[in-house]
């Protein structure tokens, strides 16, 4: 059955692996991620990654958001305790494909408050996009934002050792 929209997130880690979370119906939310992961490992090529996407994509709405549990499934995958936690190693690019575009938003990571989206770097392609195109977004993303949350993850941890030492 076709949907009015679907939404997944790409989670990003340090080795560049991606981690695809696709969503679902939710009593609770409305929509929200479902308990499936998927995952890409790095290396791969352009035409990986855009049938990575689909993939999970094409995962949408195949179950319920399990709105009984409390913990999230990036918690789950990870085995780290609260959502902030979590995502703290890890750089979200969220992906909604609708009304025949997909919209492709980094985020980054604040370190109390988890990914934070960037409204201002959404990257909006159309549905038929030229083989290669979706992915150029996806690694441009990447080498902005991983590497941005790496270095400002790398400060903080600087400045906690300093605060430390001060005390």
């Amino acid at each position: 059955m076709e949907r009015e929209f679907y939404t997944i997130s790409i989670y990003v880690d340090a080795d560049e692996n991606l981690i695809g979370i696709p969503c679902g119906e939710s009593e609770q939310y409305g929509i929200a991620d479902i308990d499936t992961v998927m995952l890409l490992r790095h290396p791969y090529t352009a035409e990986q990654v855009e049938g990575f996407i689909d993939k999970v994509i094409d995962a949408c709405y195949s179950k319920k958001h399990n709105d009984d549990s409390p913990v999230s499934t990036i918690e789950r995958y990870t085995k780290k305790k609260g959502f902030v936690n979590a995502t703290a190693d890890l750089t979200l690019i969220s992906i909604v494909k609708a009304n025949g575009t997909y919209s492709i938003m980094p985020t980054f990571n604040d370190f109390e408050r988890g990914p934070l989206c960037i409204d201002d770097d959404e990257r909006i392609i159309v549905e038929a996009y030229n083989p290669g195109e979706l992915y150029e977004h996806i690694h441009d993303i990447i080498m902005v934002y991983v590497k941005a949350n790496a270095f400002y993850r790398e400060m903080a941890e600087v400045e906690e050792r300093k605060k430390n030492k001060e005390n």
